[in-house]
């Protein structure tokens, strides 16, 4: 499977975030799931990303997701998972976190998306002053993790 539950310690961090930046994602349903592939965005590498849930996921999550299923869907990479310190995972968490919205003049589905306010959040450049490049290091790491896979997939045995 492409997919897989994340470890427990990821719902500790985001309950955490949503406390600390997020309260209006206090009645949110998220999905939180390692994706096993390398996911790539405009030709980089992407470490996460969050995105609402078609109607008929919507549909099959109403069990685990009471009332109308999930919210959103965010997809963490699996190498960072496994690779990266937790304090680089809570970045990642928190940056795609800045894309959700609620929208409470809407009836029907008030959790919304939004873009980038640049390349990034302004949020996130105050927050992550103490480390502004952190996410071109962690790119770097988890793109020469999958390269070393792949060159021992094709080494000659």
């Amino acid at each position: 499977m492409k997919y897989e539950h994340v470890p427990e310690y990821i719902d500790k961090i985001y309950e955490k975030l949503k406390s600390q930046h997020f309260p209006h994602l206090a009645n949110a349903k998220i999905l939180f799931l390692i994706n096993k592939k390398k996911m790539v965005q405009k030709g980089n590498i992407a470490l996460g990303k969050i995105m609402k849930p078609s109607e008929l996921v919507r549909f099959l999550s109403k069990d685990e997701a009471p009332e109308d299923g999930y919210d959103y869907i965010m997809l963490l990479d699996g190498k960072m998972i496994s690779h990266c310190e937790e304090i680089d995972i809570e970045r990642v968490l928190r940056h795609e976190l800045r894309h959700t919205f609620f929208d409470s003049d809407s009836n029907k589905n008030p959790y919304k998306l939004v873009d980038h306010d640049f390349s990034d959040f302004y949020a996130e450049v105050e927050l992550n002053k103490d480390d502004p490049t952190w996410a071109q290091r962690v790119s770097q790491t988890v793109s020469l993790i999958y390269d070393q896979e792949k060159d021992q997939k094709n080494a000659p045995s």
